[in-house]
């Protein structure tokens, strides 16, 4: 039984017990007047049976319509309930998986609320939630967002800052909550690590000025030569070929930047076009090397291959791509080695891998600069690079090229001794019983 029943029950037992003292009042009335007037004493215990048989009823009624009452009172309440559970838990669920930082701050100073991004962010614990002052845990961050800064800022409306700490950089917005009566009880921040952001912000801004930079080079060249053998001021035939086979040079140069370039975007927007299928590794490297011969040669290089002649490796790869790949490798060991230096080739197999290993003794890369190899148009000797028609992207593209074959390529090099560049990729899987040999 409910308690507004048990409630109800009570308040009727109290009524009939209140009508019966009466009757039994009314009784001893009628007792005392009966020799009085037995007339008057009928109509006087009629009139009290009366009553009470409409007490009775009454109560019952009203008891009734008190239930159903408290019934619907309780029933919308328990609604009510359910609507703030629903909205509380779509709330902390909100707050929860957000990839910004949310801290809320009452007037007293303490946090109300830090969902996880947050916590993480500034190394929140739940104790620090429950007992620690919001400025004593942002002032190590920021001192210009303790909660009197931020309360009077938010007076200007939303205000939006940007604030750097252990090399990264983070973006905040804050506002006042207020009260239903329009009284401010705290303020709400919400946090955004923009360190990523900022970083491709800044590349973008490089890119633009790097390929400004590529593309005005070659032009100014090319520009000179041409208004020189307009200007009829080379008359030698010699010459003349000279200045045609250097805008040829600036030319090709051009079309290898935007070729590049276009794969890139290719690559960058996922529309580069994939045929990938089972082919053998070592064939397509002993292809690759082939192809760098005269190169190589040009520079009396040694160039060695170390694994076995008839090694044959499943690899699921597109050809095309993979082979652009270790091209450009051999192009960049025989570029920055020194004439009759050494480039080796090695094919390493694993159980789910394998490495195709490239060396050279070359000038080598300084450590500082091991980091940034991979970066768009980055060099580490920019007029030796121009100088050979290198455009800085072949790395950046390999990168992707590789990642998109779920493989990997990672260098090594020390300075004056050389350079060693590890491209792996997976093994393909076991098809039937032949499997990889």
């Amino acid at each position: 039984m409910s308690s507004g029943t048990k409630k109800n029950s009570s308040i009727q037992i109290k009524i009939g017990a209140m009508c019966l003292f009466l009757l039994l009042l009314a009784v001893g009335i009628c007792g005392i007047f009966y020799y009085c007037h037995i007339r008057i004493a009928i109509g006087i215990v009629t009139a009290v049976v009366l009553c009470t048989l409409l007490g009775f009823l009454m109560s019952s009624v009203m008891a009734k319509r008190v239930d159903e009452t408290v019934d619907s009172l309780k029933q919308e309440r328990d609604l009510n309930f359910d609507d703030v559970s629903r909205e509380k838990n779509k709330l902390e669920t909100i707050l929860t998986h957000m990839t910004d930082g949310v801290i809320v701050v009452g007037l007293n100073g303490m946090i109300s609320h830090a969902n996880p991004v947050a916590k993480t962010m500034f190394k929140i614990t739940d104790d620090d939630v429950r007992y620690t002052r919001f400025d004593e845990i942002i002032s190590k961050y920021n001192e210009d967002l303790i909660l009197a800064n931020l309360i009077t800022g938010s007076e200007k409306d939303e205000i939006t800052e940007i604030f750097m700490y252990g090399g990264a950089i983070f973006s905040v917005r804050y506002d006042k909550f207020l009260d239903e009566s329009g009284n401010i009880e705290g303020i709400i921040l919400i946090f955004q690590d923009i360190t990523e952001r900022n970083k491709l912000e800044n590349m973008q801004i490089d890119f633009i000025a790097n390929i400004s930079h590529e593309l005005k080079t070659p032009l100014t060249t090319i520009k000179s030569y041409t208004e020189t053998l307009l200007g009829g001021g080379v008359t030698s035939e010699d010459t003349k070929f000279e200045f045609y086979n250097i805008i040829d040079s600036e030319v090709d140069r051009m079309n290898r930047l935007v070729k590049d370039l276009l794969q890139l975007s290719r690559l960058d927007y996922k529309q580069q076009k994939w045929y990938k299928k089972q082919e053998e590794l070592a064939s397509l490297v002993r292809t690759a090397v082939k192809k760098m011969g005269l190169t190589a040669k040009s520079k009396e290089h040694q160039v060695n291959l170390l694994f076995d002649k008839d090694m044959i490796i499943l690899v699921d790869m597109d050809r095309d791509r993979i082979e652009q790949v270790i091209l450009n490798i051999l192009s960049n060991a025989i570029k920055y080695t020194n004439d009759k230096g050494r480039i080796d080739i090695d094919i390493i197999k694993g159980n789910k891998d394998v490495k195709v290993v490239i060396t050279d003794n070359g000038i080598g890369i300084p450590e500082k600069q091991l980091s940034r190899v991979f970066e768009r148009f980055f060099r580490v000797d920019k007029a030796r690079s121009r100088m050979m028609g290198g455009t800085g992207l072949g790395l950046s593209i390999s990168k992707q090229i590789m990642e998109e074959h779920k493989g990997s390529i990672a260098v090594d090099s020390k300075v004056g001794r050389g350079t060693k560049v590890i491209v792996t990729l997976p093994l393909a899987p076991m098809r039937g019983k032949r499997g990889i040999e």
